[in-house]
């Protein structure tokens, strides 16, 4: 009996220096991430060009992006007012709209689109805060839908820029507008 208590002491103590060493392990592999409104200097544009007050080229993709959460408007170099927060369906009907007041064809991202458009060295939001100023922490929707499953959509959540695809497209979300130049 005496080995058999020993031995399980001696486990109880191995497990648990092993949980030890393992939360400290895990805990070394997150790796602190600085927030983009420090990793960004004030006017840093990173690899966006000044389009129009209101609108930035990612040079990498070449497209078009309207600088504030849809609903929101370009003012005073800031992106002022409430942005909407509308359905899949919902948010495709505004873009359709913005296209025929803007004289663009604008459209809501799609998810590569948007992943793509996040930054990897820094978060909170994971977005150039000079590109795309006040942009709200929230799940952001794209054009993608769920594979299989006609109810779910895809969106990017704009603190980390990680994203999935099992948001209801019911659900009110905000989202960006984005123009391709080589689609009038």
């Amino acid at each position: 009996m005496t080995s058999h208590r020993a031995l399980k002491r001696l486990w109880q103590l191995g497990l648990g220096t092993a949980c030890v060493f393992g939360l400290l392990g895990c805990a070394e592999s997150l790796r602190q991430t600085p927030a983009c409104d420090t990793y960004f200097t004030a006017g840093d544009m990173g690899r966006f060009k000044l389009q129009s007050p209101e609108v930035v080229k990612d040079t990498a993709s070449q497209l078009l992006w309207y600088r504030c959460a849809a609903g929101m408007a370009w003012l005073d170099d800031a992106c002022v007012g409430d942005p909407a927060e509308l359905s899949f369906e919902e948010a495709q009907n505004y873009a359709a709209e913005f296209s025929k007041a803007s004289g663009k064809t604008w459209r809501v991202p799609s998810y590569e689109e948007l992943k793509d458009l996040a930054e990897t060295k820094c978060d909170n939001p994971a977005f150039n805060p000079t590109a795309f100023p006040n942009l709200p922490i929230e799940n952001l929707w794209t054009t993608t839908t769920q594979l299989g499953s006609p109810w779910q959509a895809c969106t990017v959540y704009s603190f980390t820029g990680v994203g999935h695809c099992r948001t209801r497209r019911t659900q009110p979300l905000m989202f960006l507008l984005v123009h391709d130049p080589k689609k009038p």
